[in-house]
């Protein structure tokens, strides 16, 4: 049995890991839909104000978000959120491309029939999302669906690169989201997606995730 004294770091260590994950998930959501500009300067104060809390959480979230590729961290000088450059986002695609490809063929083998469903169900009610007009329901459907499929590869360490390519690519649905058409094919595509892989296609879901992919990058670039 542990000491009382291990058991009360052990229990402050854990609640420090919660505050750090909330603040992280916190400030990646912000910077995401933009309520954190992009080359934005960061006000820990500020911050810790607004999210109610303190400045270790903050700073533990801020040095992940840094390895993200999200924040950058200037010595002496202050913390900028990253900015967008197109040049970067051409790699990310050209990675993301090969990545998702990869996870959807993997998820034609391995997925099992609950998560083919929870797939299913999530595009349930995406008609009247479209009728809705609601692009931004729209785009947080795209995430979670390539949530899905990468979880259905069963291949931890390919979900987590994964995430944190798709961090950037959910930036640029929220700024050009008065530029960009496709959310509405996007959603078409994901259902081909699925009934791909419940068939166990892996060749024609590779064939859709590159199209579907590379739709988004040609339009992007066009608009830019």
């Amino acid at each position: 049995m542990l000491p009382s004294t291990l058991l009360t770091a052990s229990r402050y260590r854990n609640k420090e890991d919660s505050l750090s994950e909330a603040a992280y998930r916190a400030l990646k959501e912000k910077i995401i839909t933009l309520k954190m500009p992009p080359a934005s300067l960061v006000n820990e104060a500020e911050l810790m104000a607004e999210l109610e809390m303190g400045r270790t959480p903050i700073r533990e979230a801020l040095q992940r978000l840094a390895h993200d590729n999200l924040v950058v961290i200037l010595p002496r000088r202050g913390i900028i959120v990253a900015d967008l450059n197109l040049s970067d986002l051409q790699k990310i695609f050209e990675v993301r491309l090969e990545l998702e490809t990869c996870a959807v063929r993997l998820a034609a083998k391995r997925a099992t029939p609950e998560q083919i469903a929870e797939m299913e169900a999530l595009f349930a009610n995406a008609d009247d999302i479209i009728l809705s007009g609601d692009n931004q329901q729209l785009i947080r459907l795209d995430h979670q669906a390539h949530v899905l499929l990468a979880r259905a590869a069963r291949n931890e360490f390919l979900q987590e690169m994964l995430e944190r390519l798709y961090g950037h690519v959910l930036r640029l649905w929220y700024v050009s989201l008065h530029k960009v058409s496709r959310l509405r094919e996007a959603i078409e595509e994901h259902r081909d997606l699925i009934a791909a892989v419940k068939a166990g296609d892996e060749e024609r879901a590779a064939q859709i995730m590159r199209a579907h992919i590379s739709g988004f990058q040609a339009e992007l670039m066009a608009v830019s």
